[in-house]
């Protein structure tokens, strides 16, 4: 399987500027490039090609000097990061029902990577040195790096990414081996919500820290000081790197809280039956009971995509089902209680007197719909 490690990396003063210059110089690239196949698109009708721009690169080469100090590769890959961002707007156009967004012009907060392909920590741009530094071609010097953890598998690409005030490595790697985990036989159903993160069929209940809803207040402190100040001078600066620092305490606390539930849930069970929620039609909905803010708080669609990378990893099974109706069928009776709310933090049947939270109800429901399908998809012999 292939997997992605980070970790943090140490420039001083003279290679950040140089890394700087770097990703500044790759963001105009594209910038050049994105305005080229618009003008290019208007004249004659249509687009150019990523073979065409990257013939290009000598003669950019020869008229910046900044070009020179750009790994080679790297500035093909931000050609070829556009080239993609325009095949995936043309895919949309043809095929999804929304309106696809048009490649944008990327300022310096939205260009905050630079990739370096076939590189394997040995060659190909950036190298792993014996004192456990790191050389990034046409920076000078030696990097500290922390390499909090081994990495498994073969490295096939490094990219390398500036956060705020933060550096970090990428690693790419492919032929990752697996956990050797012995089964256990044990299944659960979870319930995804907003007053208990998760809840099982067993009643065992996560609460979710709420980093966005506990500093909100914060944020809009914050953010109210920098309307204050003139756009683009320090101060206004200054303001919004602590901004950009306060969002990312919150998405870290989020993100931890999330690795530490999953790596619990995939050592005890083998399999994980869960709801499949459709989380961009629950944030368009009109009239929704749930906050926006809520949802996107809760971040359902990022631990899923955790709870099934680590899955895969362990050999583990996570099945999604359909959500509808799980929260009101009685789970003893099997009865739907069309009146029930999301207020309604107890599930009390009508017709069985059947009472229970209504999240571990909805668990049990979201378990036996799983254990349902999986019958279903059994061969007979």
């Amino acid at each position: 399987m292939m997997l992605s490690y980070k970790y943090r990396i140490y420039p001083n003063d003279i290679q950040r500027k140089a890394l700087d210059s770097t990703f500044g110089f790759c963001r105009n690239l594209y910038n050049c490039a994105l305005e080229e196949r618009i003008s290019y698109y208007k004249k004659y009708g249509k687009s150019l090609s990523y073979n065409t721009q990257a013939k290009e690169l000598l003669e950019i080469k020869e008229c910046f000097s900044e070009a020179e100090a750009v790994y080679s590769q790297t500035l093909q890959q931000t050609l070829k990061q556009l080239d993609v961002a325009f095949v995936n707007f043309f895919r949309k156009l043809k095929n999804s029902k929304d309106k696809p967004g048009f490649p944008r012009f990327k300022n310096q907060d939205r260009f905050r990577s630079i990739l370096f392909p076939q590189c394997n920590l040995i060659s190909g741009g950036i190298k792993r040195l014996e004192n456990n530094k790191i050389k990034i071609s046409k920076i000078p010097g030696e990097i500290k790096t922390i390499w909090h953890r081994p990495f498994q598998g073969r490295c096939k690409q490094v990219r390398i990414v500036k956060s705020i005030d933060k550096y970090y490595i990428i690693l790419t790697c492919e032929d990752v081996p697996k956990e050797h985990r012995t089964p256990i036989g044990k299944t659960i159903g979870i319930d995804l919500g907003i007053e208990n993160f998760i809840t099982m069929d067993d009643g065992i209940q996560f609460h979710h820290p709420k980093p966005y809803k506990t500093a909100k207040e914060k944020l809009a402190y914050m953010q109210r000081r920098r309307a204050a100040k003139q756009r683009g001078s320090n101060n206004d600066k200054k303001i919004k790197v602590q901004i950009a620092k306060q969002c990312e305490k919150i998405a870290n606390i989020r993100k931890d809280y999330q690795h530490k539930i999953t790596k619990q849930l995939i050592k005890e069970y083998d399999t994980i039956y869960i709801e499949k929620l459709n989380i961009k039609g629950m944030l368009e909905a009109k009239g929704f009971e749930v906050k926006n803010s809520n949802i996107t708080d809760a971040s359902w669609g990022n631990f899923v995509a955790i709870l099934k990378y680590k899955a895969e990893n362990a050999n583990s099974l996570i099945v999604e089902v359909n959500p509808r109706n799980t929260s009101k069928t009685c789970s003893h009776c099997g009865k739907i209680k069309e009146t029930l709310t999301l207020k309604d933090r107890i599930f009390k049947c009508e017709v069985c007197d059947f009472e229970m939270d209504r999240d571990q109800n909805a668990a049990i429901n979201i378990k036996r719909a799983g254990t349902a399908l999986m019958m279903a998809a059994k061969p007979l012999f």
